[in-house]
């Protein structure tokens, strides 16, 4: 295991203005800014767990609730492939509730991730880190064999969970009102799951992120991205509910020919399962 999450010399590599005679307090308030000093004594506090005990004690450090319903229909599918499509409405914590939440019915469940949550190596059993939302004809050796990974994952009988939006909700405005919501779902991951041709099963995430953290979206998403630290800890004392949905067969995946009605379709069923009280 890493002595810390992200350590003094990973962050000053990030930027070279990060570095050079001011580099010290710079890292300083460049890790506050972010709120990855938080993250890191999360980290320091359940580092000692792997995999889903992992997921489960940080959930628990953290003070955040998951409460879980009919996950009944992931006992359905004892010893077989299947497939989870979430909204990601939180960035960090959704991924990390999802597997202690799956791994504990299913060890073998895994998560497709980008390299930022692949980063922390004490979940390295259930994730597999790839970007395989990347636009343009070269991918990224490890792209490649990120999806070569979770196309033998599901071949060999095991069951793999997907963020098709492959970024955290974002704010829309519709009506005068603020909503947030996925956005559009990415044909590479969604080519990925209508190829495996297993069941697909949705998991609606409750809940939102802090006003001032989709505010900021509005403004540049940049400046949202810095605050996901922050994310994770202002989650104490909230409850979450984790909502499966009953399981897609490939018969009826089979229907959508148009990658991009494929995607709505399973958008649409994933964000059924969401209910009036669902707040945080």
């Amino acid at each position: 295991m890493k002595e810390k999450l992200l350590d003094y010399n990973e962050i000053s590599k990030m930027s070279p203005i990060l570095r050079g005679p001011l580099e010290k307090p710079l890292v300083k308030f460049a890790m506050k800014l972010t709120g990855m000093d938080k993250v890191n004594r999360i980290y320091d506090a359940s580092k000692q767990y792997e995999g889903v005990e992992f997921c489960k004690h940080l959930l628990k450090d953290v003070g955040v609730n998951i409460i879980v319903e009919n996950e009944d229909v992931i006992r359905q599918y004892e010893g077989k492939a299947f497939i989870t499509v979430s909204n990601h409405a939180y960035g960090h914590i959704d991924g990390i509730a999802a597997i202690a939440t799956v791994g504990s019915i299913r060890p073998d469940y895994k998560m497709m991730v980008n390299f930022i949550l692949g980063m922390i190596d004490t979940m390295a059993p259930n994730f597999i880190a790839v970007n395989p939302f990347q636009s343009g004809k070269i991918a990224s050796k490890s792209s490649f064999e990120g999806i070569k990974q979770s196309i033998d994952h599901i071949k060999n009988g095991h069951p793999l969970g997907f963020f098709p939006a492959g970024a955290v909700s974002k704010t829309k405005v519709r009506h005068w009102k603020m909503e947030v919501e996925d956005r559009e779902w990415q044909e590479p991951v969604l080519k990925l799951i209508k190829k495996s041709k297993v069941p697909v099963i949705p998991m609606y995430f409750s809940g939102k992120n802090s006003w001032f953290f989709n505010f900021l979206d509005l403004v540049n998403w940049r400046l949202r991205t810095l605050r996901l630290g922050h994310e994770v800890y202002n989650k104490r004392g909230k409850n979450i509910h984790l909502r499966f949905g009953e399981p897609i067969l490939p018969d009826e995946l089979a229907k959508y020919s148009d990658i991009k009605e494929f995607g709505e379709f399973l958008k649409a069923k994933t964000y059924a399962l969401a209910k009036p009280t669902d707040k945080m």
